[in-house]
C-alpha cells in the first residue's frame, strides 16, 4: 500500500485517485493510519519516511464491523453503515 501511495503522490496527474481496503481492521495496523486520515494527510512509514497525500487522493475501508477500531479512528473516519436487512 505505501508504494502505491508514494507513486499517486509523485504523479502530476490531480484525476481522482482511489484506494479501495476490504477486510477486518487490524488494532495495530489501523493506528498507524490515524496520521493518514487527519488533518495533516500524511502517512509515516517504520523507516520514518514520511507520504503527504495529496488532495486528489483518496482511501476507503470496506469492513465488516468496528470491534478493533478505537475512538482515535473512528473520529477521524466518516462511516456509512449498510444493513443486510430489509429493514427501512
Amino acid at each position: 500500500m505505501s508504494n502505491k501511495l508514494r507513486s499517486f503522490a509523485e504523479e502530476t496527474d490531480t484525476n481522482p485517485k482511489w484506494i479501495i481496503l476490504d477486510g477486518d481492521l487490524d488494532a495495530n495496523w489501523i493506528e498507524s493510519m490515524n496520521s493518514v486520515m487527519d488533518d495533516n494527510k500524511i502517512l509515516t512509514l517504520a523507516s520514518n519516511e514520511r507520504i503527504n497525500l495529496k488532495p486528489h487522493m483518496r482511501l476507503i475501508f470496506e469492513i465488516r464491523n468496528l470491534k478493533f477500531a478505537t475512538p482515535a479512528t473512528v473520529s477521524r473516519a466518516g462511516i456509512l453503515y449498510i444493513s443486510d436487512s430489509n429493514g427501512y
